[in-house]
Order: structure tokens, then sequence, then C-alpha cells
């Protein structure tokens, strides 16, 4: 090679190279610094990572942190220390969503204060109350429009598809109904591997907190994927609800209540069942595994100095009104503003199988109005009266203004609720054994128990399983070793993606499947400077977005940026359903899929959302060096001219040998 054509090779990568550095995407410092948090042992870490990763697309960093424990009162004025997490919006069997975007509990820091936010409360306050079903259709999706558009509270991730396994030697599981509806059709042919006892049925969960349901259904609200602590699942097996509602919500006359009748559009009539008894109110706080006969316990005294032996203590409409007072008071419960929408409940005067409610949707009007979500929240655990409520003459009142004798602040730390809360009974199917925290809960089938099946009415039916382990395995994928080993009959199958398929297809197991309502979501801390605080209050300037803040537009310009349809696809295989709006799709009816505003990945729209909040572009390419290009393409064009006009000359030297 030619001296000429080394320089001239050296200027072209000289010149190249300065040009593309002049090209190249930079790498500034990040616009801002965001931490994500995550409660320890969450399952959505690697969607965290993932979002994380999408975000440097637009210059924002994002710090995951796990912690030990979520903060679940969350009120406004306190400003925790984290500006996103990941969590599960379980329904209450209701699309009535107000627990969860409003007040002063609501987890995104949302309140009056805010634009929008008395709107937005105005509209699913008229959604819940309006009686006629197209209009209140057409005020859902308002609302869900108002909030994903405006207010940006969330990004919605994935409605989960849920599978659940059991061996093929069960009979009569529905993942549909559940396990507990489940269990007075279940049984078994035979032995599967690693089983020992025909007569017992072994899960696992998390570890139980409190089962009182007054207390369990706040923390029972962060679960992942339908894994909630195990406290309600206790509950549930141990105690009925006062009204039975089948997989789609709709009242049922197979529980305690048996049928109904409406007095007029704010008065209901529930008619009892007869001849349901209390099961015994036992002290099993000192049991375990080595304990005499669970039915020697000795027996608890309620406040009332009352005890149930099984067959002493009626179920009646006084348990199924104290239950609703109780829960709507909040004195003493955690859920109470789900039941404002309680005005007055008794026992009838002439009936004491029989009790009303009087519904007032709105207490903030001076005329009654209508609720219409109020069926399945009647869904609700019944609690013994005999044993929780007191003779005290204190009087308070229930959210919506139901007037309550017998219970106050103090009842709460009276010796009776604390035992309720780890030694708690009811009227259902099993019986609470002995625990061991940290390994595991036993129940014993019930003799007491009314013997009618949810599903189909079944009567004077009995229970094949005498014994429920309910085991505290913590990791999933020991739960899943634990599965295919045999000690346990059923498996929670929605986070084992690959696994999946081969569970279908070995004839040892069986595989089933159904949508229930659960989404999990980006949330937003709106009180955080970065992606709200101030900025919530800050108006943009720019023609078309003045009606929208300094900080849902950063919040918006998030969403555009996070790839849902990637992180389905690498963690879920697609299968999940892609959530549009901040109601879960479970509710299909007033679930706003056409939603005018999706968050559909785009990374210029997200960009053009940050420029208006104020930042810039600062990931954007530099303009290329069109003189050094060109010179460039000179050159090269000179280099391939030269070496052909090389190889079309003659060697004079061999031809001057020939």
């Amino acid at each position: 090679m030619q001296k000429e054509e080394i320089f001239t090779i050296l200027m072209i990568l000289i010149l190249l190279s300065s040009s593309v550095n002049g090209i190249a995407t930079s790498t500034p410092e990040p616009i801002m610094n965001l931490v994500l948090e995550l409660p320890r042992g969450s399952p959505y870490f690697h969607e965290a990572l993932y979002i994380a990763h999408n975000l440097r697309n637009i210059g924002i960093e994002v710090d995951v942190k796990t912690s030990c424990d979520y903060i679940w009162w969350w009120p406004p004025q306190i400003l925790h220390n984290y500006d996103l997490f990941i969590e599960d919006l379980q329904g209450w069997g209701s699309p009535d969503l107000r627990d969860v975007y409003t007040g002063p509990s609501n987890r995104f820091g949302l309140g009056p204060d805010l634009p929008y936010y008395n709107q937005s409360e105005q509209i699913i306050n008229d959604a819940v109350t309006e009686p006629n079903g197209i209009n209140r259709i057409q005020l859902y999706h308002e609302w869900q429009n108002l909030m994903m558009d405006q207010m940006v509270p969330l990004l919605p991730l994935f409605s989960p598809k849920y599978y659940s396994c059991v061996w093929n030697n069960t009979q009569g599981y529905d993942i549909s109904w559940g396990l507990v509806e489940s269990l007075p059709y279940m049984s078994y042919e035979e032995n599967h591997d690693g089983q020992v006892n025909l007569t017992e049925f072994n899960l696992a969960s998390i570890i139980w907190n409190d089962l009182n349901p007054m207390f369990t259904e706040s923390i029972s609200s962060y679960c992942y994927y339908g894994r909630v602590d195990s406290s309600r699942k206790i509950i549930d097996l141990i105690t009925e609800p006062i009204l039975q509602v089948d997989p789609d919500n709709i009242p049922t006359h197979t529980g305690l209540v048996i049928d109904w009748q409406q007095v007029d559009p704010f008065h209901y009539k529930f008619f009892m069942r007869e001849n349901v008894f209390w099961n015994p109110s036992l002290n099993t706080t000192t049991r375990d595994a080595e304990s005499e006969s669970l039915l020697n316990a000795p027996l608890m005294f309620g406040l009332k100095g009352e005890s149930s032996n099984g067959t002493n203590q009626l179920v009646s409409a006084k348990d199924a009104v104290f239950t609703l007072l109780a829960s709507a008071n909040p004195v003493c419960s955690d859920i109470s503003k789900r039941f404002s929408w309680i005005s007055n409940c008794y026992v009838d005067k002439n009936d004491s199988l029989v009790f009303h409610i009087e519904i007032d949707g709105d207490i903030n009007t001076p005329e009654k109005e209508p609720y219409m979500d109020f069926w399945s929240l009647l869904k609700i655990p019944i609690l013994p009266e005999f044993f929780l409520n007191s003779t005290s003459p204190t009087v308070t009142y229930t959210t919506g203004g139901a007037q309550c004798t017998g219970l106050s602040s103090e009842i709460v730390n009276s010796p009776q609720w604390v035992a309720f809360s780890t030694s708690a009974f009811g009227c259902g199917k099993y019986l609470l054994d002995y625990v061991i925290r940290n390994s595991i809960t036993v129940l014993q089938k019930s003799p007491y128990w009314f013997g009618v099946g949810a599903i189909d009415g079944q009567v004077d039916m009995v229970l094949s399983i005498d014994t429920l382990n309910i085991r505290v395995i913590p990791d999933r994928y020991a739960e899943l070793f634990e599965f295919k080993s045999g000690k346990l009959d059923l498996l929670d199958l929605t986070l084992f993606v690959e696994e999946r398929e081969d569970f279908w297809r070995d004839g040892r197991w069986e595989v089933q499947s159904c949508i229930k309502e659960f989404m999990s979501y980006l949330g937003f801390n709106l009180r955080r400077p970065a992606i709200g605080g101030v900025d919530n209050f800050i108006y943009l300037t720019e023609s078309g977005k003045e009606n929208y803040t300094v900080g849902s537009a950063v919040r918006k310009a998030i969403c555009y940026a996070i790839d849902r349809d990637i992180i389905n696809q690498e963690l879920y295989d697609g299968v999940h359903l892609i959530s549009n709006s901040l109601m879960n799709p479970y509710w299909s009816r007033y679930y706003y899929d056409d939603i005018p505003t999706k968050y559909d990945y785009n990374l210029d729209l997200a960009w053009e959302w940050l420029e208006a909040a104020g930042f810039q572009n600062s990931l954007s390419t530099t303009e290329p060096n069109y003189y050094q290009l060109s010179l460039i393409l000179g050159l090269i064009v000179l280099f391939m001219f030269t070496r052909r006009r090389k190889m079309k000359q003659p060697n004079i030297e061999r031809l001057s040998d020939k």
C-alpha cells in the first residue's frame, strides 16, 4: 500500500471519528432522580427494574428500593421518602372506588386542595347514587377520563388471569367460587404423590395479622396476585358472610340471608336462615399440636358474660345488625367509610330473624340518595353480637349517621376484642385449632356448621376434609417445590408463567383459570416535589395545555415513557391484560377501555409533556458536522477513484521483461 493511500485512510478514520462523536447521543446528568419503593418480597421487583430502565430514555433516573413494611395510612400532609410505588388494586365486590381515591387515607396524597379533586369527588358521588344504568356508566366514564387525563395519580399496569393447580385426585374444586365455597363439594379419589392423609388439605400462604374482619380488610388490600395475608382466608373458613354472592357478584339465596324485599328505593328488608348456631367460643391461644381434643378447650366469655358451646347461641338478625353497624362505626372499624351508605339498620320488632337497612347514598345532601353498590358489600363476615357487644349505654354514630349503643373507642382494647383477634370463632365450616407463628395454622371441621352449599344450595352437606393446614411459606418458589413434592394440595400458578405449560401437559395435575377483581398499578406520591408538590398548582402556558399543571405534565410524561407491552411480553409471556384506566377491568360494564387518554408507549409524547413542563430534551442528538461529512465522502470517492486508476495501469517492468 502506498504512503498516499495510508494517509488518506487515516484522514478518513480521524474525520469519521470526530463526526460520529458530533452526532452521538450524549449521557448528561438526569433531569430528575426518583425513588420507587417496594415492600420486601414484592413480586413487582422485575417490573420496577423495567420501569426504571424505560424512564432513563427521558432522562429520569429511578432508584428501586425495598423496605420491610408499607405505611398503610397515608395522610396527604405526610411526605414519604419515595415518589413511586407499585401496588395492587384489589376490589371489594363493587365499582365504588371512593375508599381508594378519596378521603385522607388514600395512597396517592389526593386531597381537596389539588386541582380537579373536588370535581372528581362530585362525579363519583353522582355515579354511585345514579339509579339509571346508562347515566351511571357515563358518569363513571367521565370520572375515569378526568382522573387519567388531568390528575394522573397512577399508571395502570396489568390485570392478570389467575391460575390455580390441584392434584388430579382432587374432586369438586372450582377456582371461580374459591376454596372456601368449594370445600363442601371436595374430596379425594386416592392418594397423590407425597400425600399421606385423605382427610387433610394442605396449602400455603403468608403470615396472618388479625382475625377480626374490621381490622383485616385494610391490611389485606395490599396483596400480590391475590396472595393476601392469610387473615381473611382464615376468617372466611371459620365464619359465613351475611349475604352470599356468586362469582359475578349476584346475590344468592344459599347463605345466611335467604330472601329480601325492597320496601322503597331507600329501605330493604332481609330474612335470615333458621337454626344456624354459633360455633363454640373456644380459647385456642395456648394450644399447640400436642394439645388435647379441640372441643375440650376452655370457652371464652364475651362482654355480656355469655359464651357459645355450639348449640346455645343462634345466629340471628341482631348479629347481622351489629356487624353492619360496627363495621360502619369509625370508633371500632378500619373500614367504616365503605359503609357510609347505611343511614339506619335495625332488627324487625316482630321477627328476630329479620333486619332492615335504610340507605342514603350521599350523606352530604339533605335528601336521601339511592346507593346501587351495596349488595356485594353485604358479603361481610358476620360477627357474634353476644360476644363483642357491650351493655354500656354509650352512644356513638356510624359514618352514615346511624346510632350505635354499646360501641366506644375503648371497646377495641377490651380483653374480649383482643382475644377475638387471635382466637376468633364464627358460624362457618371450620374451627381454629392452633397456631404456630411463622409456621402453620391448623383448622378442624365444625360439627355445628349448618350444611348448605353456597354453589347450588344443596342441604345436609358433610365436609370430607377434616383438617386444613395453612403453612407459612413466603417464598413462592419454595411453595412451588413443596407442591411438586406432594406436600401441598393447592398451588397459585399465576406468577409461574414458564412452569404453567408443564402443569397443563402433566396428567398429574388439573389447572383452572379465571378473571378476578384485581389490577396492578404504578402509583405516584403527588406530594413529592419532583412529580407533584407545588407543581400541582402551577399551570402550563403552552397553547392547548393550559388546563394541565406542571406536576400532571411530568406524570403524563412518565406514563408515556413506560413500555407496558414489552414488560408484559418479557415477564408474563404476553398473557396479562394491559389496563387503561384506574378502575379494574373486571367491572367491564363501567370500565372505560376506550378512554380518550391512553398511555401507550410514545417517547415523542413523553418529551412533549416534559418540555411543556419546562424540561429540555438533553438526550436528543447534536447537529451533525456537515462540512466533515462532505469531506469524508470526498476523500472516500477520491480514494476509490485513485485505486481504480492504478489497477487499470499496465505494469511497465513486467512488460519490458517479456
